[in-house]
């Protein structure tokens, strides 16, 4: 569109194109390129920028237990092994363990079938209790530092912590870590 756009400044400019009407009334673009302008304007409104279709999503879920226990709280994220344009995502335990996966950049629940590596994290206050919620544009409070309760072991990235989506999703992950050792997983 910045060609046309030039195009017409410049025949305007330097009179290289004839003018279908008289000067008079003109700001200096012809009736030709007053034509144009909207009509490539409306197809890049119609046509949109673009970008990548949004992926296919299955349902994913499951449970985790720490520690043969449920733990509210924590972060259950799906990393792609594979990742070429998957983002992956992350559910969170409710106090049963439970949790459904939400898609990083659409939103919406699920993920697209696939490998993925599991990672874990679990953010409280010092003393172990929940911080309280921001509103939207609040800057957090100092007092209100948030420290990572789960081992390192369990927030990096492990090999032996993968799991595989099938193409119909799989709402039924039994994952099982500890505080001391590596998790298991059992796809269920």
């Amino acid at each position: 569109m910045i060609p046309v756009v030039a195009a017409c400044w410049f025949s305007d400019r330097f009179q290289l194109v004839t003018p279908l009407y008289s000067r008079n009334w003109s700001t200096g673009m012809s009736l030709r390129c007053r034509l144009i302008l909207p009509g490539l304007i409306s197809v890049l409104f119609v046509v949109g920028c673009g970008g990548e279709p949004a992926e296919e999503l299955v349902p994913v879920g499951g449970t985790l237990l720490v520690d043969g226990e449920p733990l509210d709280g924590v972060s259950v994220i799906f990393h792609p092994v594979d990742g070429e344009n998957n983002r992956g995502g992350y559910g969170t335990t409710d106090s049963t363990g439970a949790f459904n996966v939400t898609h990083f950049v659409q939103k919406e629940p699920g993920l697209p079938p696939g490998k993925y590596s599991i990672t874990y994290s679990r953010m409280r206050l010092p003393d172990g209790s929940a911080a309280p919620p921001l509103e939207p544009g609040e800057p957090p409070d100092p007092e209100n530092i948030q420290v990572e309760t789960l081992p390192e072991s369990l927030t990096l990235g492990d090999s032996n912590r993968q799991v595989e989506i099938p193409p119909g999703g799989n709402s039924n992950l039994e994952l099982e870590i500890s505080m001391e050792a590596n998790p298991m997983i059992n796809p269920g």
